[in-house]
């Protein structure tokens, strides 16, 4: 899937058919680039170009599906952040309350391997579902890490500004309001940021 906030930067932006600015109205579409499902010049640009390369400091796209698709992955876990620490905490609550259920319920043996019956069976199927959830649990922290250490490498003082809005689960037209921008200039400083944070989080366009 493609990101076409993306294209609309990389090709739009530059193209003379765009009367770029307030309206960013395209003259080839006779319609603003917003309301644009496909053009011929995107498919171009996607031919034209092959991960996420380091460009002097900067983010270049060079290999333009993959890269795309962590952007989007940045961007989602980005607006997840609130939900993935709720879960965080209930996943520990279930973890803590299960183990003491267990051991009330069937004893200190409860976490070892049972014949077969209903007890061991019970038993057999609540140890598998804490495994499943230590295991969700591990990769949702593993990911609040990875953004948290993210974070630290945005040094602009508005692009920090937008990052934590985003975080606290603002809605965008609440954050331009916020930062005093227009949302044309809003989106910019936001693309920017997730494009920061995706080269911090996976490191050349690599997926931890």
């Amino acid at each position: 899937m493609f990101d076409k906030n993306l294209l609309i930067e990389k090709v739009c932006e530059n193209c003379p058919a765009t009367c770029w600015g307030k309206k960013a109205h395209c003259q080839v579409h006779d319609s603003h680039v917003g309301n644009i499902e496909s053009c011929p010049e995107w498919d171009k640009f996607m031919v034209d170009h092959q991960g996420l390369k380091d460009h002097g400091g900067q983010l270049a796209f060079t290999d333009l599906e993959p890269a795309l698709e962590i952007l989007q992955r940045t961007e989602e876990e980005i607006r997840d952040y609130n939900y993935m620490q709720i879960e965080i905490i209930r996943i520990q609550r279930y973890l803590r309350d299960a183990g003491e259920g267990m051991v009330a319920q069937y004893g200190i043996e409860a976490d070892m391997p049972k014949g077969q019956g209903t007890t061991g069976d019970k038993t057999h199927a609540e140890v598998a579902r804490r495994d499943r959830k230590w295991k969700r649990l591990q990769s949702l922290q593993d990911t609040i890490e990875r953004i948290h250490g993210a974070a630290e490498t945005i040094t602009d003082e508005q692009e920090r500004l937008v990052l934590e809005a985003l975080l606290d689960g603002e809605k965008n037209s609440i954050i331009a309001k916020e930062i005093g921008v227009s949302r044309q200039r809003y989106y910019e400083i936001k693309r920017s940021v997730i494009v920061k944070m995706a080269w911090a989080m996976y490191g050349g366009g690599e997926a931890a």
